[in-house]
């Protein structure tokens, strides 16, 4: 029994044997179209890696260009360095979604082929810092030291990725000493490196000198990478110097000195990165406010909102469908190659029938028997890819979470602005501020209730207008109640479902000119109409149409009404621009009347 046994055993192993010789003479055919010039993608990889310090959107066109050029060959390590440079790409950006999608990706790429001790030290490092992300210091910097004395010594760049990530680690824990001296390490490291890597080591020794208080230093530091910046013509690297330098200047309350630098990031913003200009503007409403001008520091408030939007749709475009088109090519990816010429398809059948003909005699039978095995399997491919899209389903249901939240913290927060702006107008006994503070807090509840209805709504992307403009003129008619006066609203608004960036500019327009009319338009009269209409222009689903008249005393301006100097009407007609809208006065006759028309994009508007 025994001997039949292993007499089995050993025909299988025979049968297996065939096997695999079959399918290693099949794929060594088939990566002879495989090879690819070393040198060619290696002089790539290390210029992508400069353009991720000097310029990360010209970083962005080369990784896109190298994932197009080298994506169709399949081949394993080249996918994996790409992977990793994503993730240091994607770590400058801030974009820490993509960032942990690439690096299970490439700890899935471990499974498939055997990884270079080198390269598993990159994505060590990478990961050291993701899994930290500005929390577990003393973790960080044992596993960065850890990786620095493992590390080979000739891989200079990993060495000094090392040395800045745990220079930055002690700076953050305020032990400078230890963080200056990996500087010094760091720049001993660039002295035979090319001079971006000096530019990306400068600015690391600014921060920590900063951060040291040592402000003429940090100073000599940036003003040395802006300098490399000319010499090398990197326009972007320039002013982030520039953005920097303004930086210290302010914080350490010498005014005078930052502004030109901002000045300059601000006449040269095409050649600046979104997040270099992020900085700025938050730096310049932090000089506005210093300097006490109210407006210009809440219109650099709001440019840097601005700002931020387009960073976090930079962040976030595209990422689902990255996300399912990897893992419907990754279960095949290495194994066959997808395009080949017809001639070439030809030249490899032959081949192949040719070498199987005794193959398939001699296994045709162990396929049989081994069919079961192999539904089995296809059957645990199932259930992984089932796995995988529920794990998509509910990132995407995270995500409106996550989106409603953010709606509510922003409502809480407006609410707050508005608590204090209460609190304040106490203390103010001016009628023109205290009629400056009411305005403003008017503004601020108008925003906050679209927060809300977007936190309440089941689609968190779009504001229902019907029951937003309800709300908002009962919420008006309330803070106007004090003027004793009857005075009805009549409300026509159809259902009309717009995103917030449509919403938020109708919604304080008819604000701002609802307050008008109950403020203005009933001067010697007990009782008034003011009526308000919003809907779709006949015959087009994109146009719309918004109306607010009253019957009061009608406008008699010298000017026309929206080239009033006044605050309102200055909002009126920035967000009129904005919805790149037509208009047209209604004052003949009693009362007056704004009627607007404006278009969208069909991106912006849902229909019930």
């Amino acid at each position: 029994m025994i001997r039949s046994v292993e007499s089995l055993l050993l025909v299988k192993q025979k049968h297996w044997l065939l096997v695999f010789l079959f399918v290693h003479c099949s794929l060594s055919v088939f990566s002879q179209q495989k090879k690819y010039d070393r040198k060619v993608f290696n002089r790539e990889i290390q210029r992508l890696r400069e353009e991720m310090i000097v310029d990360i959107s010209k970083a962005n066109e080369t990784l896109r260009f190298l994932d197009n050029k080298y994506g169709s060959l399949h081949n394993a390590e080249v996918d994996y360095s790409l992977t990793i440079k994503k993730i240091k790409f994607f770590s400058a950006y801030g974009d820490y979604a993509r960032v942990k999608f690439e690096l299970n990706k490439a700890k899935r790429f471990q499974f498939f082929f055997k990884v270079k001790k080198q390269d598993k030290l990159y994505l060590e490092l990478y990961n050291a810092v993701y899994e930290s992300l500005g929390q577990d210091y003393d973790l960080l910097i044992r596993k960065a030291t850890k990786i620095l004395n493992e590390s080979d010594k000739s891989d200079k760049y990993l060495l000094l990725q090392c040395r800045l990530v745990l220079a930055n680690c002690y700076s953050e824990k305020g032990n400078y000493e230890k963080a200056l001296i990996h500087i010094r390490e760091a720049k001993l490291l660039t002295q035979k490196m090319s001079a971006a890597y000096s530019f990306q080591v400068a600015n690391s020794a600014g921060q920590v000198y900063f951060f040291n208080s040592n402000t003429d230093k940090a100073l000599k530091e940036f003003l040395f990478a802006k300098k490399l910046s000319r010499i090398n013509h990197w326009k972007y690297a320039e002013q982030y110097a520039n953005a920097s330098l303004g930086e210290i200047y302010l914080y350490t309350n010498r005014l005078d000195l930052a502004k030109p630098y901002f000045d300059t990031v601000l006449k040269n913003e095409k050649s600046t990165e979104l997040r270099d200009l992020f900085q700025v503007y938050g730096c310049l409403e932090y000089y506005y406010e210093l300097k006490n001008n109210k407006d210009s520091s809440y219109y650099y408030s709001v440019r840097r909102n601005e700002v931020d939007d387009l960073l976090e749709n930079l962040r976030s475009e595209n990422l689902v469908f990255e996300l399912e088109k990897d893992f419907q090519t990754e279960s095949n990816q290495y194994l066959l190659e997808e395009e080949r010429s017809k001639n070439q398809q030809l030249r490899l059948i032959l081949i192949l029938i040719l070498m199987s003909i005794v193959v398939i005699i001699s296994i045709s039978y162990l396929f049989i028997r081994q069919k079961s095995d192999s539904n089995r399997v296809l059957q645990l491919q199932k259930e992984e890819i089932d796995d995988k899209n529920k794990e998509i389903s509910n990132a995407l249901a995270m995500k409106e979470s996550l989106l409603k939240e953010i709606h509510h913290r922003v409502k809480n927060n407006l609410q707050v602005v508005s608590s204090i702006l209460n609190l304040q107008s106490r203390n103010v006994h001016d009628e023109e501020a205290l009629r400056i503070l009411e305005e403003g807090k008017e503004r601020i509840r108008a925003i906050a209730l679209i927060h809300n209805q977007l936190h309440l709504n089941n689609d968190s992307a779009y504001v229902e207008m019907g029951a937003y403009l309800n709300k908002l003129i009962s919420q008006m008619a309330e803070s106007f109640s004090s003027y004793n006066k009857h005075i009805e609203v009549k409300v026509n608004v159809e259902e009309i479902n717009l995103a917030i960036d449509y919403a938020v500019p109708v919604g304080l327009i008819m604000c701002e000119l609802l307050s008008n009319s109950y403020k203005h338009a009933f001067v010697k009269q007990e009782e008034g109409l003011i009526e308000i209409e919003l809907k779709n222009k006949k015959g087009k689903d994109l146009h719309y149409e918004l109306l607010v008249k009253d019957n009061g005393i009608g406008y008699k301006g010298k000017t026309e009404f929206l080239e009033q100097s006044s605050t309102g009407v200055e909002i009126i007609s920035a967000f009129i621009q904005q919805l790149d809208a037509k208009y047209t006065y209604l004052n003949s006759g009693r009362g007056f009347g704004l009627f607007i028309e404006f278009a969208i994009d069909e991106r912006h508007s849902k229909f019930n």
